[in-house]
């Protein structure tokens, strides 16, 4: 199982909204930076010309409703590009569809640079369940990969407070001899399902999965004994471990956290993922602009408005070169294609 990398939701930051074809909003004010001239990274040949990015404004697409945790970060990062060049980021919510209203008007967007969409790893389950027909590496340009810092938006496998397993294993042997009795709570079709399969596969167990959608559903559920398992983010669990309500078994990741091990650590070495934050272009896009593209998000980290709002927020996450970023793009679509594959 090839390494797969951890998307972080959280927080609210304000901004007006103005719908055309989606909510638009501009983002920034004041006065702007001089626009940059050239583009390029450390991956960037010596002999290859630098394309200019970006030469107009930019319309930055988000499939998802506005204040939830990638608007959130897609905003903040919209920001900063936009002091950083000189140039107009326009935000455009499209969350109709599921996302894949936004997913098409970027594909058909031209491959110049003036359009570019905010999302998820999450985006390689939708193409490989067969929810959305085009691969997020062959009929996009991958841009950029963003790595998280810190822990908080890791993902935990959790049980109820008083539940009878104290570890994954005890909980792994029980679903092993008693197949189809314990439930796991995720919804279907997407990430959190694949997250429950690589699960059994690790512990070759059999869990029952039973339909949790969103995260509240998740903690009431196995808080008041209706599931009996299931992953959260951790900065969401911490409080109801606190208060005995939930107990944390293993983190679902291939690092843990100074106070839980992950199930890598453990031994369960198939049981991770991350569902990290991306930046994607039209298909067709010349290299030398996808480097361009992908340098320019280089400062974020370095700029201290943008950090304190995405640590306020905490969604610290940063940008990769682009070889680093193209590599993580290829294994996720590896991964999860061998996973989902499995899940039918």
């Amino acid at each position: 199982m090839k390494k797969l990398i951890s998307i972080l939701m959280a927080a609210v930051l304000c901004l007006s909204l103005a719908a055309c074809g989606g909510e638009k909003v501009p983002v920034g004010s004041g006065e702007k930076a001089p626009a940059q001239s050239e583009g390029g990274n450390s991956s960037s040949s010596t002999t290859e010309p630098a394309a200019a990015w970006p030469s107009g404004d930019v319309t930055v697409y988000v499939p998802a409703a506005a204040g939830g945790g990638t608007d959130i970060f897609a905003r903040a990062v919209a920001d900063y590009l936009q002091r950083s060049t000189g140039k107009n980021f326009t935000v455009v919510n499209v969350e109709a569809g599921s996302g894949m209203v936004g997913f098409e008007q970027l594909r058909n967007s031209k491959p110049d640079g003036n359009s570019i969409m905010f999302w998820h790893a999450g985006f390689y389950v939708t193409h490989f369940t067969g929810q959305y027909e085009h691969n997020p590496n062959t009929d996009f340009s991958p841009l950029v990969m963003f790595a998280p810092e810190g822990d908080d938006g890791k993902q935990v496998f959790v049980v109820k407070g008083d539940s009878k397993w104290n570890s994954l294993e005890e909980l792994l042997a029980d679903a092993t001899a008693n197949p189809g009795t314990i439930t796991y709570g995720c919804s279907a079709g997407g990430s959190a399902q694949m997250v429950a399969e690589m699960l059994m596969q690790a512990g070759g167990a059999e869990l029952r999965l039973v339909d949790a959608s969103s995260q509240t559903d998740k903690i009431t559920g196995v808080a008041g004994g209706n599931i009996d398992v299931s992953a959260i983010t951790l900065a969401s669990a911490l409080q109801y471990v606190e208060s005995g309500d939930l107990r944390i078994l293993a983190v679902v990741d291939k690092e843990g956290t100074e106070d839980y091990q992950s199930a890598y650590e453990l031994g369960y070495e198939n049981c991770y993922w991350s569902q990290n934050l991306c930046v994607y272009g039209p298909a067709g896009m010349d290299e030398s602009l996808c480097k361009a593209i992908n340098a320019a998000f280089a400062g974020l980290g370095e700029d201290e408005t943008a950090r304190t709002t995405l640590e306020t927020a905490k969604m610290l996450n940063l940008p990769q070169d682009y070889e680093t970023s193209l590599a993580a793009f290829q294994d996720y679509e590896k991964t999860v294609s061998e996973v989902v594959a499995t899940m039918q």
